[in-house]
């Protein structure tokens, strides 16, 4: 790691975006590049599987940011899954870092791109911010996955779902939840319950807890992940 962080001060951290969406691409071609200051190029933008196969042969970049539902060639649908894309790259180009960009979310999905050689996996609604941390991480060697698409990953690994489910739903705890999910503040549900806001923020740190999360807004959406918000 040392050395590859040697040669970005040097050199940029050269990025492919492969995205057949016109505004996406274009809006991560502009972004990165904003946050990231000088450390990044953007070297090629790619709207096809083809196009990206022939650039990253051709530019060899450093991290490849990849859609997993690409089509092959101009007007033609996609035949290849993502994780079969991703195994492509990596059996070519050993060195190129793959960042899946994806609105899938199945822990299945998520498990088998990173099996297949994936170093990251990003929701589309990512942040310009936490897409340079996930570049950032991956150019150094590391791995990167959205933090609520890695604690849904790992509580999928450990077959936990059903019992976390059961653990944010018991007693008191559940009750905080369902007030918090309908976007009532910690003050407002201490004056429903009635109880201490005291204890409804001990509450809420249990959630994240168990969550393995850090803001109410993250809360909101892996409980809607686990099923336990309506559409």
């Amino acid at each position: 790691m040392p050395d590859r962080l040697d040669r970005f001060r040097i050199s940029p951290i050269r990025v492919l975006i492969a995205e057949d969406e016109a505004l996406l691409r274009t809006a991560v071609a502009e972004l990165l590049p904003q946050v990231a200051g000088s450390v990044v190029k953007v070297v090629s933008t790619c709207a096809t599987r083809s196009q990206m196969l022939r650039d990253t042969r051709h530019l060899r970049p450093d991290v490849v940011l990849v859609d997993l539902r690409m089509p092959d060639r101009d007007g033609l649908l996609c035949t290849l899954g993502g994780a079969e894309t991703i195994a492509a790259l990596q059996r070519q180009w050993t060195e190129v870092r793959v960042i899946c960009l994806s609105v899938h979310a199945e822990p299945d999905l998520v498990r088998a791109c990173l099996d297949a050689g994936a170093a990251g996996y990003l929701g589309k609604g990512v942040l310009p911010e936490e897409l340079w941390r996930a570049v950032r991480s991956v150019a150094l060697g590391g791995r990167y996955v959205e933090p609520m698409l890695q604690a849904r990953l790992d509580m999928h690994i450990a077959g936990a779902e059903a019992e976390v489910r059961s653990q944010l739903l018991a007693g008191r705890r559940g009750d905080v939840l369902r007030l918090l999910l309908e976007g009532h503040s910690p003050a407002e549900i201490a004056a429903t319950l009635p109880i201490t806001k005291k204890y409804v923020d001990k509450k809420i740190a249990e959630i994240k807890a168990l969550l393995g999360v850090d803001t109410t807004i993250r809360i909101y959406r892996l409980c809607r992940e686990l099923g336990l918000v309506d559409d």
